[in-house]
This record gives C-alpha cells, sequence and structure tokens, in this order.
C-alpha cells in the first residue's frame, strides 16, 4: 500500500548534522570511538564492491548523519555508545537549530548538514533530498531484517522533543514529528505499524505522547493522518500478516481515548483488509468451504473471494444450512482481532449517540458482534457460525445476543453499501444484499430466544419498545416468536407492551395502536 522497500542499504554514518560538532567530535570519546567501529564497518563494507557503493550514493541522495545512524545495520539500540551518539546529533542540531544546509562528502556519500527551518528545531524534522523524502525518524521504524530495540531511542526522542518545546515555549513538538509524511504521504507512525517487530513498550510510550500532546493544542492526532491512498496507521497495523490482537488494540485504543472517531474513518478499510487478509492466508480452505456449500463465482461477475464468502453467508436463511467446518480453525486467529475492533466501534457508537451505558460491554464475541448493528453482516455471522450455542447463551450480564442487538444503537454514522476504494461491496443489515435486520437474524436463528429475561427480568419486547424499535422489523418478528410476549409485564414499569409504548414521547401512534389491537384482554373487555 506504500512505497516499496529500498533494494540498496544506506551507509551506516553516525556524525552530527552541524558542522560544529564534527569538529569538535574528539570532545566525546567514547562516542567517537562509536562512530570510527562503524564507518570502519562501513567501509570495509564499501570497499568490497565499489559499484555497490556507487549505488547507495544515487539511491540515498544527500541524507543527515541521524538518517545514516537511524538506517544503520549496525545499531541495536542496547549499547550505550550508539545512544549516545544519537543524542549528541539531536542536541547539537536543536542548539545550532536555523543554520543553513549544505553537504558534504563522506566515504563517497552526501550528508546533509544544518537546514533547520527555525530556531528551535531539531535535525528529527529535517527532509531527505531524495526520491522517498523521509526524516530520520521514517528510517528508525522501517521494517528491516536488523535486529533492534526502539525503547531507547524513543525515550531520547521524547526527551529531545521535549527540549524543543521548552525552547519554543509550546508543547506539541512531539506531534510534528509524527505528523511528518514522506513522499508516499506516510507519516512515522505508518511505518511503526507496519514493523511489528517493534516493541509494544515502545509503540505505547510513542502513542501515549501523542495523545499527552494533542490534548496540548495539536491541530489533527496523528493516528489520523491518512497517506496519499487513504490510509491510516490503523489500517497498515490491520493488514500485516503477523500482527497480534495487542498490536491492533495498541494503534485503536490510542486513537482517541474518547473514542470520537466515526465507524467510516476507521473500522471499515480495517475489516476489508482483515477479511482479504484472511482469505488470501487460508486460500485452500477457503475454496473446500465453497465446494461444500456448493457456491463458485460466475465468470460473468468475476466476483472477489470475499464478496462471495458474504453472499454465501447471506443466501442461507438459517446458519445451519451452512458447512463451516472447514474455515472453523483459520477463525480461531481472526477472532481475537475482530473483538479489538468491535470493542472500540461498541464505544464509538455510544459516544456518537450520547447513549448512556445502558449495558456494559460484553466479553462474549458473539454478544459485542450483536450490540454493534452499524457493522457488516459477516462478523456476526461468521462469529455465530463459529460458536451457535452463544445465541442462547446468557454473558457474565445474565444477557443474550438479542438483548443487545435491541439495546444498542448505531448512531448517525451512515452504512456505504457501495463499493470500497478496494472494490469490495459490504454487506449490511436491511440493505438490497441482506434485507433481514439484526434482530430478523438473530430470531431466525435463535427463535427461542424472544422468550428469554435479561438480567433485569425484562423480555425482548420489552426492550425493543422501550428503545423505539421499528414495528415491523424489530417489534413484530419478536412477537411472532413469542406470541405470549404481547401480555407480559415489564419488571422495570409495570407496564404491559402496548402501555409501555404509549409512555413513550417518540412512540409513533401506529406501533401503539398495533400492539393495543394484539393485546388480547384489552380487545376482550
Amino acid at each position: 500500500m506504500e512505497e516499496s522497500k529500498s533494494k540498496s542499504q544506506s551507509v551506516a554514518c553516525p556524525f552530527e548534522s552541524t558542522e560544529t560538532t564534527i569538529k569538535h567530535h574528539h570532545a566525546r570519546e567514547s562516542s567517537h570511538a562509536a562512530c570510527d567501529k562503524l564507518i570502519q564497518q562501513t567501509g570495509k563494507k564499501g570497499n568490497d564492491d565499489k559499484s555497490s557503493r556507487c549505488t547507495r550514493y544515487h539511491s540515498s541522495g544527500k541524507k543527515t548523519l541521524l538518517h545514516h545512524h537511524f538506517s544503520s545495520s549496525y545499531i541495536t539500540g542496547e549499547d550505550n555508545n550508539e545512544i549516545a551518539v544519537a543524542r549528541m546529533l539531536i542536541e547539537r542540531s536543536i542548539d545550532m537549530g536555523g543554520s543553513k544546509a549544505r553537504s558534504i562528502d563522506i566515504r563517497g556519500t552526501k550528508v546533509r548538514l544544518g537546514g533547520m527551518q527555525e530556531h528551535g528545531d531539531s535535525v528529527l524534522t529535517v527532509v531527505s533530498d531524495d526520491h522517498t523524502g523521509r526524516t530520520p525518524l521514517h528510517n528508525l521504524f522501517e521494517s528491516s531484517f536488523r535486529r533492534l530495540s526502539h525503547i531507547r531511542y524513543v525515550e531520547l526522542i521524547i526527551e529531545m522533543s521535549a527540549r524543543v518545546d521548552e525552547k519554543r515555549k509550546t508543547s506539541f513538538y512531539w506531534n510534528e514529528l509524527m505528523l511528518q509524511q514522506n513522499r508516499w504521504g506516510a507519516t512515522p507512525l505508518h511505518r511503526m505499524a507496519v514493523n511489528t517487530a517493534i516493541e509494544y513498550r515502545a509503540v505505547s510510550a510513542v502513542l501515549k505522547k501523542c495523545n499527552d500532546a494533542w490534548g496540548s493544542g495539536c491541530l489533527i492526532h496523528p493516528l489520523l493522518q491518512r497517506n496519499n491512498y487513504g490510509d491510516l496507521p490503523i489500517h497498515f497495523a490491520c493488514d500485516q500478516a503477523d500482527s497480534s490482537e495487542q498490536w491492533i488494540e495498541a494503534f485503536v485504543g490510542f486513537l482517541d481515548s474518547d473514542y470520537k472517531v466515526t465507524y467510516d474513518t476507521v473500522f471499515k478499510r480495517c475489516l476489508i483488509l482483515m477479511l482479504d487478509r484472511f482469505i488470501d492466508e487460508h486460500y485452500e480452505e477457503f475454496e473446500q468451504f465453497c465446494d461444500d456449500n456448493n457456491w463458485w463465482s460466475s465468470e460473468e461477475t468475476e466476483e472477489r473471494e470475499c464478496v462471495s464468502l458474504q453472499l454465501i453467508l447471506s443466501s442461507n436463511e438459517r446458519l445451519d444450512d451452512i458447512d463451516w467446518s472447514s474455515l472453523r480453525t483459520p477463525f480461531d486467529d481472526l477472532l481475537p482481532k475482530l473483538r479489538v475492533l468491535l470493542e472500540a466501534a461498541a464505544k464509538s457508537n455510544m459516544y456518537h449517540t450520547h447513549q448512556t451505558q445502558e449495558y456494559e460491554i460484553s466479553f462474549e464475541s458473539v454478544h459485542l458482534a450483536a450490540s454493534v448493528p452499524n457493522f457488516p453482516t459477516f462478523i456476526l455471522q461468521m462469529m455465530a457460525l463459529h460458536d451457535q450455542s452463544a445465541m442462547l447463551r446468557t454473558d457474565e450480564h445474565g444477557r443474550i445476543p438479542l438483548h443487545y442487538a435491541l439495546v444498542a444503537t448505531p448512531g448517525n454514522q451512515e452504512q456505504d453499501s457501495g463499493k470500497d476504494c478496494y472494490g469490495v461491496d459490504l454487506v449490511y443489515w436491511s440493505t438490497n444484499f441482506e434485507s433481514r435486520s439484526l434482530v430478523q437474524f438473530i430470531l431466525d436463528n435463535a427463535p427461542s430466544s424472544a422468550d428469554i429475561h435479561d438480567g433485569d427480568g425484562r423480555l425482548p419486547i420489552h426492550l425493543a419498545i422501550a428503545n423505539n424499535r421499528d414495528l415491523s422489523s424489530v417489534v413484530l418478528p419478536i412477537i411472532a416468536a413469542y406470541p405470549g410476549s404481547i401480555s407480559a409485564i415489564d419488571p422495570c414499569t409495570n407496564l404491559k407492551p402496548f402501555l409501555l409504548a404509549a409512555s413513550h414521547d417518540n412512540a409513533s401512534l401506529d406501533l401503539i395502536f398495533r400492539l393495543a389491537a394484539l393485546e388480547p384482554n384489552l380487545i376482550n373487555a
């Protein structure tokens, strides 16, 4: 989704990015020794292949010495000398901020000196004069085969950014660093999201600092900065084959402490990427799934695999008609990642609808999926196939999925059933592809759930009316599944369903009259 990784390796040359520091390099003997060691190693490598050295020169262009330091294959993040070198490079650039940019030649490589845009900047924000347009932080977080611990470098950069803020009398220089974009629009956080080898402690420290700085007046949260292709860092995190639920949770959890992001801003593309990767990684199992369910996409439509999967799930009225056996084991790996997105989306819905948390977030996956009605249908369908008994199982709060579906609200966020930029149709409830509502789907597969009380003793009919649910797609299907519910007294209000509807400020007259007409005792009277 972004630039391809450069095949040529950058020259490791951790000198200072200001001319003054080069003249006074001998003042720091330990740092000087580290520099000498790395230059000798790089020089030996370059002398082995003169053409390779030339390639490095032409591909790398003009970079600061910190660019070269952070892209070196010799740094480990654990050696005191190399950390001291990085500290010296950054400190001197802060002290010499505002110096005019120029270049020198070191071992056949053009190295950029100075060039900070204003007094108070540092070398951390300097963009390389080559086709990539990267800052040193892009290089630090770049995926590579090197074994590098990032936490000490992250702590150093946090410390140095505070020095710049102190000099500027501001408090958001850190987020300026994280908002710097390369030629493809990627920020350092985009590069970090791809590099799952970075330790979780370092990722957490970076993202926590982003949140702290954003609260201090930064215009945009770095996690909401898109690249040139419209991708956020969380989209990169979801698209990695080896990303864990903890990795995804880091980027989602720090995205906004108040969950102010909208569904279409984040989750839609995450789900498409995760579904695509799930099928790609288990293509043989997916083909078997299609065979087991007698489904083959026609040559005329040339459906993508993820489209076929959704159509198979929605074309069967009952889950019992679907053979899930071939995908059961592969889905075990995807399930925890989907839970992370579901939980964040549930909290986002609550925030956008100003909903008081009437129901807590469930630890049960099917229950949680039922509480996010604006997610595509395949999420709940796959989870329910994976654990069909969950449809009638009460969770730790004494509730079943139907209870959550009736209480949850999708918010004012539109559901776009059209094609995404990846050319994928996502299927939503109550659309052309899946005409049933979320509640109808649950009742089709677990009709007896209409007769199960929640932890407060309320039946689904009471929850549907209290939450002003639609008559035809919600209320009537519940009554059809459990006719006796029309006369059941709500334990919270001591009212029968039609009186409960009449007491609701926003209830439609049609709903009230239909419920009254169905109430047998009222008709007899």
